[in-house]
């Protein structure tokens, strides 16, 4: 059940069904170089030797030559965090080496593309390895208005680079710390990522969470290790295209989640099995998922892995190549028993396997209501599960629903929708919005699917 304070939040938030434009027309404010408390020349840039301190900007400088970009010890403080961000104009990082931009050992600052007069000030391009990777004991910070930007088309091809965002500290960087299977030792903390283009990656356009939620074994550990847990994330309104492996993945983090607003197109270009989902909820994983739209992917449009106490709900799926939404299990998941995934008013449509399928029966109640479920080439419903499950359209039919026009990718209502004023009452879930910010209900009745009539 949501509180009182979170749907007071939710009702402040502005949704759009519209892709995000990575050459809009609006133009920002530019800023000069001149207010930068240090100008990056070199590869790397330890905070400490530069006694870089909160509250200072540190700077990329347009039109200046930038390979691979090495950050360490750069340390604000909640309330003056450190800025690093891009002036006088759009900055380019062209790395030849094993990553693009690369954290280590920072907290409280924030990496912005602000500087320039474009919505995506810096740029990232790299052959091998993270684009922008947040790792060693990294936490609390920003990202925003950053391109990651492949160089081979699709991800596909040599020197495709790997993910384009690496949110983790992989266990086997500090493997005695590791050992702690309450995953106290270290944690991550407080991560907004918000406005940024990522395509054509060889790997995942976003990389949160290293895994493992049970513990494994690493190569590089003489025990078993258990990754750390990130707690506070808010992911929302990044554009991500065209990935060689899923959308976003994210692990791990098993507190205080939000992820909306987000579209996902292209993903999984490689077709590598178990690699290929639009948004690949994994396990360690709880929090609120609403407001995505995922097209046209070789794999699962939403995979769900998570621990439980989940939220997804007004999420939009089309042209999935494999199920359009499928809740499973994996070797290193886990589920909260008395746990529960509240499943509501998604659109699903054209699944290359099933429109909607659960396999796993672990972890709490199964509430599923007020979806759509159109055109499947497999079973349009498929559970192994026992299910909470109500007001549902399931159906091959799809002209009886009557979206404007799902080939386009608009699956809005129009009159006479079999959907429309047929949905069970979900406000007291939180439910109280649909994909476009409209108040549920507008009708007699919430209308079933991502849109009110």
């Amino acid at each position: 059940m949501f509180s009182r304070n979170s749907i007071f939040f939710l009702l402040l938030l502005v949704f759009t069904c519209k892709s995000k434009d990575p050459e809009p027309v609006e133009l920002f404010d530019i800023f000069d170089c001149s207010d930068c408390t240090y100008l990056v020349t070199t590869q790397k840039t330890d905070g400490v030797l530069l006694n870089i301190k909160p509250g200072d900007i540190v700077c990329f400088e347009t039109g200046k030559s930038y390979d691979n970009i090495f950050f360490t010890n750069i340390v604000g403080t909640p309330t003056n965090p450190v800025i690093v961000r891009n002036c006088g104009g759009v900055v380019v990082i062209k790395s030849t080496k094993s990553y693009g931009v690369k954290f280590e050992y920072s907290e409280n600052f924030k990496f912005l593309g602000d500087g320039g007069d474009r919505k995506y000030g810096i740029k990232i391009s790299t052959p091998n390895g993270f684009f922008l990777t947040m790792e060693k004991f990294t936490t609390d910070f920003e990202i925003s208005r950053v391109e990651v930007a492949g160089y081979a088309r699709n991800g596909i091809g040599a020197n495709a680079g790997f993910a384009g965002f690496g949110i983790k500290t992989s266990p086997y960087q500090e493997c005695d710390l590791f050992t702690d299977p309450t995953r106290t030792a270290w944690v991550m903390r407080n991560i907004k990522i918000h406005d940024n283009y990522v395509h054509d990656t060889g790997g995942e356009g976003m990389y949160i969470g290293h895994g493992f939620y049970k513990g494994r074994k690493e190569d590089q550990c003489a025990n078993v290790t258990y990754s750390h847990s990130i707690k506070g994330i808010e992911l929302h309104d990044n554009l991500i295209e065209r990935t060689g492996y899923d959308g976003i993945q994210i692990k791990n983090v098993d507190s205080d989640v939000k992820v909306y607003n987000n579209t996902i197109k292209n993903y999984g270009m490689r077709k590598e099995n178990a690699h290929n989902e639009g948004l690949f909820i994994g396990e360690g994983t709880t929090g609120m998922y609403y407001n995505n739209i995922m097209i046209g992917g070789t794999g699962n449009g939403v995979q769900l892995q998570g621990l439980g106490n989940i939220d997804i709900f007004n999420n939009i799926v089309i042209n999935s190549g494999e199920h359009g939404f499928v809740v499973s299990g994996g070797p290193y998941g886990d589920r909260l028993v008395d746990g529960y995934f509240n499943i509501f008013n998604n659109t699903v449509v054209n699944s290359g396997k099933s429109g909607f399928a659960v396999f796993q029966d672990e972890g709490g109640v199964k509430r599923v209501y007020n979806n759509i479920i159109a055109k499947a080439a497999e079973d349009l419903f498929r559970k192994g599960a026992v299910l909470d499950s109500a007001n549902n359209i399931v159906t091959n039919n799809i002209s009886s629903l009557k979206f404007v026009d799902w080939g386009r990718f608009n699956v809005k209502l129009k009159t006479g929708s079999i959907a429309i004023d047929k949905g069970a009452d979900l406000s007291a879930f939180g439910v109280t919005f649909d994909f476009d910010g409209n108040n549920r209900p507008k009708g007699l009745a919430f209308d079933i699917g991502a849109f009110e009539y």
